[in-house]
């Protein structure tokens, strides 16, 4: 029971420490060991506000209008045009033609065909030859081989370590609302293109493909032709960006030192020397006298007589004449004339009634609702450990019977431990936070106020 008492009263103490360090200008009404008995809480409500505002609409509003509008109607007319013809006219007749021709001639002459044949002896002869050989001669040797070995040595050291903790903070940023709407306009859209027969003159062009000017003749050719164009109504979305304030809580970090011991470990370089044994090979040359049977072919040359009948083939040249018929064929022009028939196109108006539609804009009024943020400052309840107390919602039930004060809050004698003011003191753990909250559950299920009495501190 002792143990237990003094870890309470630890707890209390480091507790009580803590928050005279960091949350001093929010508590209230201390007590000297026992801590605050309340803390001023700053919180941010929305209330709801109504805006009244103007939007832009549009009235759609129809006339009628006179569009004039032209259709083609196409006339057939008969005409004439003179051509000329060009007829051909053939024409047979005969000429000499003299050419030379070779004809063979065969003649039998003696050839005299003679050769040599070469007959190979073959005789064995000894040689002396000298060769140089290379004998190894294996010697062994001793080197001096160092090596850096690196042995490592231990230390510890107290380091720096830094904390991150952050705080909450409410700032206001803006954030942009498409507010926009459709509006309606008018696009033109040009009429199709169509190839239609029209009379053209006579011109003359430059050809690219051979680099002349040709002349080309007047006629019916096919010439593009756009119809009238057509207005349409299309709808597009047109966008309207409005900036509004919204308020956003964030984390603001804050950097806290502490000390940390930390091992370090560092290496000290020392040598060793081993004496390594290795082999040197040298090669000594030496002399050495072989006998070599070697063979050896001699050509012999032997004359073969061989004579030969052959046939040889002369040409004689011989003049030769022949008839060949040559057909002429000339040109004779003639003038014709030839009918045909012509599509004219004329154009007739046509007057027809269309309605024109448009958009009239007015500014319609409408309200909404805005949350507009408003501060408020409370004040929570703490417990003597200056943990804040939940207070639970009154149940619809009979009241229940009064508890008294020292039930409420019991005393507990604190035994006092000087800290010297260089050392911070020390954050509970866990488990003396839970057991010191398991000690007084009975203390939370309740709602204090500022008239009960905190009980007489004991050294």
């Amino acid at each position: 029971m002792k143990l237990a008492h003094l870890k309470t009263a630890l707890a209390a103490i480091a507790i009580v420490g803590v928050s005279t360090m960091s949350a001093r200008p929010a508590a209230a009404q201390s007590c000297g060991v026992c801590g605050p008995s309340y803390k001023i809480v700053t919180q941010t409500i929305y209330e709801d506000q109504p805006v009244t505002a103007y939007r832009l609409e549009y009235d759609r509003v129809e006339t009628p209008k006179q569009v004039t509008s032209y259709r083609p109607v196409w006339e057939t007319e008969a005409r004439e045009r003179r051509v000329t013809v060009a007829k051909p006219v053939t024409e047979t007749s005969e000429r000499e033609e003299r050419y030379t021709v070779m004809k063979p001639v065969w003649e039998e002459q003696m050839e005299d065909r003679s050769y040599n044949r070469v007959r190979m002896v073959t005789e064995t002869e000894m040689r002396e030859q000298v060769n140089t050989v290379l004998k190894p001669v294996t010697e062994t040797q001793f080197y001096d081989k160092q090596t850096v070995v690196r042995r490592p040595v231990t230390e510890t050291v107290m380091q720096n370590q830094t904390v991150t903790m952050y705080q909450p903070q409410t700032v206001c940023r803006t954030q942009y609302v498409d507010q926009g709407g459709y509006q309606t306009t008018q696009v033109y859209t040009p009429g199709a293109v169509r190839n239609r027969l029209q009379w053209t003159t006579g011109q003359t062009y430059f050809d690219p493909v051979t680099g002349q000017y040709r002349y080309d003749r007047g006629g019916l050719h096919w010439v593009p032709q756009q119809q009238a164009g057509t207005v349409t109504n299309v709808t597009n979305y047109v966008p309207n960006v409005v900036a509004q304030q919204v308020p956003t809580t964030q984390y603001v970090p804050t950097q806290v030192t502490q000390q940390v011991p930390v091992q370090r470990v560092r290496y000290e370089d020392e040598v060793q020397v081993q004496r390594i044994p290795y082999n040197v090979t040298r090669y000594e040359q030496v002399q050495q006298v072989q006998q070599i049977p070697i063979t050896v072919q001699k050509p012999v040359v032997e004359r073969v007589e061989n004579i030969v009948p052959v046939k040889v083939c002369k040409w004689v040249q011989e003049e030769v004449v022949r008839k060949v018929p040559i057909t002429t064929t000339r040109m004779v022009y003639e003038e014709q004339v030839q009918p045909y028939e012509v599509k004219v196109q004329k154009w007739v108006a046509e007057t027809s009634t269309v309605t024109e539609t448009k958009l009239e804009p007015k500014w319609v009024q409408y309200t909404y609702t805005k949350r507009v943020p408003r501060t408020v400052t409370m004040r929570v309840p703490l417990d003597a450990f200056g943990n804040p107390i939940v207070v639970a919602p009154a149940a619809s039930v009979s009241p229940a019977p009064a508890v008294p004060n020292s039930v409420l809050r019991p005393e507990v004698k604190v035994q006092r431990t000087i800290v010297p003011p260089s050392e911070p003191p020390k954050a509970p753990t866990e488990a003396e936070l839970k057991a010191a909250e398991g000690g007084k559950s009975s203390e939370k299920s309740a709602s204090p106020s500022d008239s009960d009495e905190t009980g007489t501190p004991a050294l």
